[in-house]
């Protein structure tokens, strides 16, 4: 089970590192297992979440429930089979499918614990949806639109993924994924958000 305090202390770190504006490759970490979470994309994904806020003006009060939505965004993946996690070839139907499910996961499960942001079991059940409301997990009963945090942690997930070597897909250099990030398909992401991305490395060179 996961304490909270924990994890807001990872985040208040970041924000006093996020406040003198180092480096963001000075804040990714070598890779650490957290109860089977993958902890760097975790934290990587957490970063950049926290430079898009920052960037966009938004309050420094919002920062650590930004951070922390972000932080935990993959925790459904937990409840995923291990075998999955560590296959060495590219996913079946079935597999993707069962993956898909992580979200829904997610959500339940950061829906449970008290004292934690309103922002975690949202984050958690939006982050694979799209801007033009296309994605997963699809309810068809609801018309859901991405939260504003869920669509920047959307970005810094696509990102971030784009930047690890997988058994099915080698790593882009830091030009090459934000290349990629602005070529997707129109529709994935907000597109004041995905320039907003874009300035950021442009102006202030984060990445």
């Amino acid at each position: 089970e996961f304490h909270v305090a924990g994890f807001e202390e990872i985040v208040f770190q970041f924000v006093l590192m996020l406040k003198k504006k180092i480096n963001i490759l000075k804040l990714l970490r070598p890779v650490r297992a957290y109860n089977g979470l993958d902890y760097n994309h975790a934290t990587n994904v957490a970063v950049l979440t926290l430079f898009q806020a920052q960037a966009l003006g938004i309050k420094e009060e919002f920062h650590r429930d930004i951070g922390l939505a972000a932080l935990l965004h993959d925790v459904g993946k937990l409840f995923v089979s291990k075998e999955m996690h560590n296959k060495k070839s590219s996913p079946g139907l079935k597999e993707s499918e069962a993956m898909k499910l992580h979200p829904f996961y997610g959500a339940q499960y950061l829906a449970k614990i008290n004292d934690l942001t309103y922002l975690a079991p949202i984050v958690a059940f939006q982050h694979h949806l799209r801007y033009d409301g296309r994605g997963y997990p699809q309810l068809k009963t609801i018309n859901m639109k991405q939260h504003i945090c869920s669509q920047m942690t959307a970005i810094s997930d696509s990102f971030d993924n784009l930047r690890i070597t997988t058994p099915y897909r080698r790593a882009l250099d830091v030009k090459d994924a934000l290349v990629t990030m602005k070529t997707k398909d129109e529709g994935l992401f907000n597109p004041f958000l995905i320039d907003n991305f874009l300035v950021m490395q442009e102006t202030d060179g984060w990445f």
